[in-house]
């Protein structure tokens, strides 16, 4: 539950501090008070997405706080998941907003990113906007809402179908690229074979070019590298430089136990004369086996001549010829053994189709599942808010998986598409219920889905904004009595304009808007006797408050306990 929230600068609200408690609490006020600013400040707590426009006019930042309780050990483990500490089950989370962007989030003091707070608060909360209700008329929005009792589960099985359809995908594409090359590789073929000839012809190495660089550079300098070599050589041989080093060496031998040092020396000599020795017996090798052959210069150059008139003829580098030539023996291949290669690759698509379409069935015997339970325990809610000659069912498309080529029947997050099929007439058929329900039945459908949401998913808060809508008299007072039986077991929060609803509430808020200095400020106060009397009146009798309406108000707190008879 949430117990405390702080809120700064945030739109019209300037500072404004609430301690919610257990049960059931009302928010009321005129509209554009600011109640739906205090639920998108806990919607801020719950993961939904900032935006810097909420920003007061005038402030660097605001800033948003709360205290949650919770016992769902599901919530724990995501918490430990994390390395975030929960001591007795308590839930600090902070969101800061700057005009920049510069968001921070914060969870029990630990910097947080939104999917890891989305991930904590989809086991700890929910709320319903007068948009969800919206969702009812759009088929579209019905497998999230189905999702939404199982979203853990789902997402993990959703995430595993979408690697299978990568797969499946690819493998169809180029299937697809198989069949309609054919014919283009049909009327290429005598030219690749062609080409293909004439590529194995020049017996092409991939560093070829290279080397033969290298080999004509050298033989185009030799009287410079011969006149080096030599001159290095003679140096050496005549003032027997080498072997002056190795004398040296010997005489740092007769000192080297008496310092550290001096053997330090002596092993640098050593390496040094060896090294050097080395060096001066390859020098000898070259200079012996340098010799200058016009031929296999001429022989050269004309190589690296014919290179350079393939390359000019293909545009392309010797390493993408090798790589062209690969393509084209391949195609030529395909063509000389297509059906072979048609054949396989039908395997391959027929194969991930079907790995495919079992995980995406997984998905479905889940959502049945769900669907099943939906239908039973909704029907039972609905008769409670008035409902009672309903009869709902959830509606799967059926799917004809005999094609394997068809990819068409495969979506993002499955194979389904549903529809909520309704009838609140005995002997009627049912509907497809974005065209039968009213908007009083739609808001009493939808609690009946937030109801078991809750309790399926182990809630702790769940807050109503204008869940009520469109309903009124007798039909109001079994939206409140529902209102307060989930209020039993799971803290409830509602923005409300009913005065049923309002009157039954454990706790009563109320939220206003005043002008000072030229600026607008949004406040809140918890109401209680008289205040609350007075709150409820007006929003029985509107503006012009009548002793009528206010014995009604009376009437309506005092006798809380008649709604349940």
């Amino acid at each position: 539950m949430l117990s405390y929230i702080s809120v700064k600068n945030f739109a019209i609200i300037e500072n404004i501090e609430v301690e919610f408690k257990k049960g059931m609490t009302s928010l009321t006020g005129e509209t554009g008070a600011g109640k739906s600013l205090l639920i998108d400040a806990i919607g801020l707590l719950l993961g939904d997405r900032a935006t810097s426009n909420i920003v007061r006019t005038g402030s660097n930042k605001a800033e948003v706080e709360g205290i949650f309780n919770f016992h769902n050990p599901e919530i724990t483990r995501i918490l430990n998941n994390l390395g975030i500490d929960a001591l007795n089950n308590e839930l600090v989370i902070r969101r800061q907003i700057t005009p920049s962007n510069n968001n921070i989030i914060k969870v029990n003091s630990q910097t947080v990113t939104l999917k890891d707070l989305k991930e904590i608060t989809s086991k700890l909360a929910d709320i319903h906007t007068q948009m969800d209700t919206h969702r009812l008329i759009n088929p579209l929005t019905y497998l999230d809402i189905i999702d939404g009792f199982k979203r853990s589960k789902i997402e993990d099985l959703t995430a595993a179908y979408q690697e299978n359809l990568k797969e499946y995908k690819s493998d169809l594409k180029e299937l697809k690229r198989l069949e309609n090359s054919n014919n283009d590789l049909l009327e290429r073929l005598d030219l690749m074979r062609f080409q293909l000839k004439e590529i194995e012809s020049y017996d092409l190495e991939i560093t070829e070019e290279e080397t033969l660089e290298q080999e004509v550079e050298k033989l185009e300098n030799f009287d410079k590298i011969y006149q080096s070599l030599q001159q290095a050589k003679q140096l050496l041989e005549s003032t027997n430089a080498i072997a002056s080093i190795y004398d040296a060496s010997k005489y740092l031998e007769e000192i080297s136990d008496i310092n550290e040092s001096y053997k330090e020396l002596l092993n640098r000599f050593n390496s040094s004369y060896f090294e050097l020795d080395d060096a001066c017996q390859e020098l000898s090798n070259e200079a012996s086996n340098l010799d200058f052959n016009p031929t296999l210069l001429d022989g050269y150059q004309e190589r690296l001549n014919s290179l350079d008139s393939l390359k000019r003829k293909y545009k392309k580098s010797i390493p993408e010829i090798l790589e062209y030539h690969k393509k084209i023996k391949k195609d030529i291949n395909n063509i000389d053994n297509f059906d072979e290669v048609i054949n396989n690759q039908i395997e391959k698509v027929k194969t991930s189709f079907n790995v495919c379409l079992k995980s995406a069935k997984i998905i479905t015997s889940l959502r049945e599942e769900i669907s099943k339970f939906i239908e039973v325990e909704l029907l039972k809610i609905l008769a409670d808010l008035e409902l009672d000659k309903t009869d709902f069912k959830v509606c799967f498309n059926e799917v004809n998986s005999d094609d394997y080529k068809s990819s068409s029947i495969f979506f993002e997050n499955g194979i389904d598409e549903v529809d909520f099929l309704l009838t609140t007439n005995v002997g009627e058929p049912k509907k497809s219920l974005s065209k039968s329900a009213s908007g009083g039945e739609m808001s009493r459908i939808m609690l009946g889905f937030k109801n078991l949401l809750t309790k399926s998913l182990g809630l702790s808060l769940i807050i109503f904004d204008e869940i009520d809508t469109g309903v009124s008299g007798y039909v109001a007072n079994q939206v409140a009595k529902k209102m307060v039986e989930i209020a039993n077991n799971t803290q409830v929060i509602c923005i409300t304009h009913i005065p049923q609803v309002a009157s039954i509430s454990n706790h009563h808020l109320k939220i206003s808007k005043s002008v000072s200095d030229g600026r607008t400020s949004a406040h809140i106060k918890e109401l209680y006797d008289k205040d609350r009397v007075l709150e409820i009146a007006e929003m029985i009798s509107g503006d012009i408050v009548t002793e009528a309406s206010i014995n009604t108000a009376k009437e309506l707190l005092d006798n809380k306990k008649s709604l349940f008879r």
